[in-house]
């Protein structure tokens, strides 16, 4: 997945974001999540949202699930 361009809807200042977060709304759509840069008022963390396709989110949970090539699961035997 290569960079998304998000948009802080609290400060109107777009960033980019390599390989967001997908997450499924309440309403049933998908969107990237990704945190702001900035701080709000009171250092509250601010978010971002932007709607994406079904196919992303399908992308996103399978390279969730999958453990990447440096990683591996070690089981301990006692």
């Amino acid at each position: 997945m290569a960079a998304v361009t998000m948009t802080c809807m609290t400060t109107k200042k777009k960033f980019e974001v390599e390989n967001p977060e997908v997450v499924v709304l309440s309403n049933g759509r998908y969107a990237f999540k990704a945190e702001c840069p900035w701080e709000g008022k009171n250092g509250k963390k601010l978010t971002a949202y932007k709607f994406c396709s079904q196919k992303a989110y399908q992308e996103y949970s399978q390279k969730a699930s999958t453990p990447s090539e440096g990683e591996h699961s070690d089981t301990e035997t006692v």
